[in-house]
Protein backbone atom coordinates (compact mmCIF):
# COMPACT_ATOMS: atom_id res chain seq x y z
CA UNK A 1 0.00 0.00 0.00
CA UNK A 2 2.91 2.35 0.79
CA UNK A 3 4.72 1.30 -2.35
CA UNK A 4 1.90 1.89 -3.93
CA UNK A 5 1.27 5.52 -3.01
CA UNK A 6 4.86 6.17 -3.39
CA UNK A 7 4.62 4.93 -7.14
CA UNK A 8 1.72 7.81 -7.89
CA UNK A 9 3.20 10.40 -6.08
CA UNK A 10 6.38 9.65 -8.41
CA UNK A 11 4.23 9.54 -11.45
CA UNK A 12 2.72 12.94 -10.80
CA UNK A 13 5.93 14.37 -10.10
CA UNK A 14 6.99 13.24 -13.16
CA UNK A 15 4.11 14.59 -15.02
CA UNK A 16 3.95 17.87 -13.48
CA UNK A 17 7.54 18.65 -14.47
CA UNK A 18 6.13 17.51 -17.77
CA UNK A 19 4.15 19.99 -17.92
CA UNK A 20 6.08 22.59 -16.64
CA UNK A 21 8.59 21.82 -19.42
CA UNK A 22 6.24 22.71 -22.07
CA UNK A 23 5.06 25.99 -20.28
CA UNK A 24 8.37 26.88 -20.31
CA UNK A 25 9.03 26.23 -23.68
CA UNK A 26 5.96 28.23 -24.18
CA UNK A 27 6.75 31.49 -21.77
CA UNK A 28 10.65 32.30 -22.05
CA UNK A 29 11.88 34.65 -25.01
CA UNK A 30 15.06 33.24 -26.19
CA UNK A 31 16.04 29.49 -27.41
CA UNK A 32 18.69 29.78 -24.42
CA UNK A 33 16.37 29.45 -21.56
CA UNK A 34 13.92 27.81 -23.77
CA UNK A 35 16.19 24.33 -24.26
CA UNK A 36 17.80 24.83 -20.51
CA UNK A 37 14.15 24.39 -19.41
CA UNK A 38 13.08 21.94 -21.48
CA UNK A 39 16.24 20.22 -21.07
CA UNK A 40 16.00 19.91 -17.25
CA UNK A 41 12.49 19.86 -16.90
CA UNK A 42 12.17 16.54 -19.03
CA UNK A 43 15.29 14.90 -16.98
CA UNK A 44 13.75 15.81 -13.87
CA UNK A 45 10.24 13.98 -15.24
CA UNK A 46 11.86 10.90 -17.06
CA UNK A 47 14.09 10.39 -13.96
CA UNK A 48 10.44 10.46 -11.84
CA UNK A 49 9.34 7.96 -13.88
CA UNK A 50 11.95 5.79 -13.60
CA UNK A 51 12.31 5.94 -10.21
CA UNK A 52 8.09 4.73 -10.26
CA UNK A 53 9.30 2.03 -12.78
CA UNK A 54 12.19 0.56 -10.37
CA UNK A 55 10.47 1.38 -7.25
CA UNK A 56 7.39 -1.02 -8.89
CA UNK A 57 9.61 -3.50 -10.27
CA UNK A 58 11.20 -4.08 -6.72
CA UNK A 59 8.27 -4.33 -5.37
CA UNK A 60 7.07 -6.68 -7.70
CA UNK A 61 10.60 -9.16 -7.81
CA UNK A 62 10.40 -9.46 -4.21
CA UNK A 63 6.70 -10.52 -3.93
CA UNK A 64 6.68 -12.80 -7.12
CA UNK A 65 10.50 -13.59 -7.30
CA UNK A 66 10.32 -13.82 -10.84
CA UNK A 67 13.24 -12.86 -13.42
CA UNK A 68 11.47 -10.59 -15.58
CA UNK A 69 11.12 -7.49 -13.58
CA UNK A 70 15.11 -7.85 -13.04
CA UNK A 71 15.23 -7.64 -16.53
CA UNK A 72 12.73 -4.64 -16.52
CA UNK A 73 14.91 -2.83 -14.57
CA UNK A 74 18.27 -3.26 -16.24
CA UNK A 75 16.23 -2.16 -19.20
CA UNK A 76 14.83 1.37 -17.71
CA UNK A 77 18.65 2.20 -16.72
CA UNK A 78 19.76 1.68 -20.18
CA UNK A 79 17.10 3.54 -21.42
CA UNK A 80 17.65 6.12 -18.68
CA UNK A 81 20.99 6.40 -20.16
CA UNK A 82 20.06 6.57 -23.74
CA UNK A 83 17.73 9.69 -22.54
CA UNK A 84 20.30 11.47 -20.67
CA UNK A 85 22.76 11.21 -23.56
CA UNK A 86 20.23 12.51 -26.06
CA UNK A 87 18.93 14.91 -24.11
CA UNK A 88 22.10 17.01 -23.53
CA UNK A 89 23.29 16.60 -27.49
CA UNK A 90 19.81 17.74 -28.44
CA UNK A 91 20.66 20.83 -26.25
CA UNK A 92 24.42 21.28 -26.91
CA UNK A 93 23.20 21.04 -30.69
CA UNK A 94 20.64 23.46 -30.25
CA UNK A 95 22.44 25.68 -28.70
CA UNK A 96 25.72 25.58 -31.11
CA UNK A 97 23.96 26.66 -33.85
CA UNK A 98 22.05 29.34 -32.46
CA UNK A 99 25.59 31.15 -31.61
CA UNK A 100 24.96 35.15 -31.32
CA UNK A 101 26.99 36.81 -33.59
CA UNK A 102 29.07 38.90 -30.25
CA UNK A 103 30.17 35.20 -29.16
CA UNK A 104 31.89 34.93 -32.15
CA UNK A 105 34.46 37.96 -31.61
CA UNK A 106 37.85 37.83 -29.50
CA UNK A 107 37.68 40.31 -26.69
CA UNK A 108 39.41 43.09 -27.42
CA UNK A 109 39.40 42.28 -31.55
CA UNK A 110 39.45 45.02 -33.54
CA UNK A 111 36.08 45.08 -36.04
CA UNK A 112 36.33 46.79 -39.16
CA UNK A 113 33.40 48.05 -41.64
CA UNK A 114 33.22 45.52 -44.62
CA UNK A 115 34.87 41.97 -43.66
Amino acid sequence: MIVDALIYILLVFSVVFGVLGAIGLLLFPDIRSRTYTATRASLISFGAMVLAVILYALFMFVSSGSDQYVILIFHILILLCIVIVANVLVQLTILGRNRPESSCRIPGEIHEEGE
